[in-house]
């Protein structure tokens, strides 16, 4: 191999290095650009169907990519299990939902880790991190239903939360007829 080929060879890793630590510096350091965007797509998934329902997975986001920022540098446990931040379950939305929300976050990270220049080994780690959290949500808005049913195989750092759906429209009385509770003076 000749001097020039040898250099372009060790510049090129050099530079897969350092764009693989700017991802990772940018997951750690500023989840908040990663989460805007991520709020952004959902927005965009729902167009033309009105404002979404509340995410399940709001407020979650930012400490979640934090954690796999982390994981990016080099941590070894599992982010999932790292995150504090409030989990919501939805019995209502079941499951589905969750797939549903966990699955656009997956498409936000692993586009922003091309962008920011990431390789395998990174995707690797996010779809791993991911599949992590989508089981262990599952898992526990099963046992939320079925308290003998196994808990998550990797547990969630954060708060668990039933998440309860408010209707969407206030019922209105009917015309002419008052409401038949007392007022209160």
């Amino acid at each position: 191999m000749s001097l020039f080929a040898m250099r372009t060879t060790t510049d090129m890793a050099a530079e897969r290095g350092r764009k693989k630590a700017g991802a990772a510096r940018v997951f750690s350091k500023q989840p908040e650009r990663i989460a805007a965007l991520w709020r952004r797509m959902r927005l965009a998934a729902h167009e033309g169907q009105g404002v979404p329902g509340a995410s399940l997975l709001d407020g979650l986001v930012e400490p979640f990519v934090r954690e796999l920022g982390l994981t990016l540098e080099g941590v070894e446990s599992s982010p999932w299990s790292r995150t504090r931040a409030v989990l919501r379950l939805a019995p209502e939305r079941g499951a589905r939902a969750l797939h549903d929300e966990f699955a656009l976050l997956r498409r936000c990270l692993v586009d922003a880790l091309e962008v920011l220049g990431g390789g395998d080994t990174e995707r690797q780690r996010i779809n791993r991190a991911i599949d992590e959290a989508v089981d262990s949500a599952v898992a526990l808005l099963q046992r939320m239903a079925d308290p003998k049913a196994d808990g998550p195989r990797v547990p969630f750092g954060g708060l668990v939360v039933e998440y309860f759906e408010r209707p969407s429209h206030a019922r209105k009385a009917p015309m002419g007829r008052r409401d038949e509770r007392s007022a209160m003076h």
